[in-house]
């Protein structure tokens, strides 16, 4: 199975447990979500994704993600390491265009156990990010590979996380990191910054509905 098709069965799974469903105003029938409301991605999420892609292609070289923000796989400095570390930090996220959340859509939710539904609204809000990608080896040669294989990566799956939600990503530089410096008297470090943008919704209940099928 595909790591897209293997997303795509967890996101239907999810919406079918929780049975939302869109309202069709007109016909009073519900229909298909639409893609917006589906596959918005938080930065959360987008990482969780970077997480199983390192897993699943960089297996071999033992490379670790660490899904924790501004996690540091060593306390000791001095210490070298026996495996690649890929950790993050995010150094920005803020609102991009809209300073509050908007109305997305109408939904109904359904209550399996009586049948009772209640009116909601989905609401969302786009944020532009600059995350931080810290690469730590133990050695140049090793460092430099996971940074590059760690690039082609993002490039290769940027249409994965937009069809999963991801609206933008863009490399926006490689630099040396000064506050990093204290873990270079061991280990070799590459960082990488890039610019994110994603989208947070939020679910709002407005009212019961009569307990009656819509048909």
């Amino acid at each position: 199975m595909s790591t897209d098709n293997f997303e795509d069965l967890l996101k239907r799974k999810s919406d079918a447990e929780n049975h939302l469903l869109p309202i069709d105003y007109e016909s009073r029938k519900p229909y298909a979500p639409p893609t917006t409301a589906q596959k918005a991605a938080t930065l959360e999420e987008f990482m969780e994704m970077i997480g199983k892609l390192v897993s699943k292609t960089m297996k071999k070289a033992k490379v670790e993600f660490s899904p924790d923000e501004g996690a540091r796989p060593v306390s000791d400095t001095s210490k070298s390491i026996d495996h690649p570390y890929i950790f993050y930090e995010v150094l920005v996220r803020e609102p991009k265009t809209e300073r509050k959340p908007r109305a997305r859509e109408d939904i109904v939710e359904i209550t399996m156990d009586n049948g009772s539904r209640r009116k909601g609204r989905i609401w969302g809000q786009k944020f532009k990010c600059i995350v931080q990608f810290n690469i730590l080896a133990s050695d140049y040669r090793t460092a430099n590979e996971v940074m590059n294989n760690f690039e082609s990566l993002i490039f290769n799956y940027t249409a994965y996380f937009k069809k999963n939600g991801v609206a933008e990503i863009l490399f926006e530089k490689h630099f040396t990191d000064k506050n990093l410096d204290p873990f270079r008297q061991s280990l070799s470090i590459r960082t990488l910054q890039y610019y994110v943008e994603v989208e947070k919704l939020f679910t709002e209940f407005l009212s019961e509905i009569e307990d009656v099928f819509i048909e």
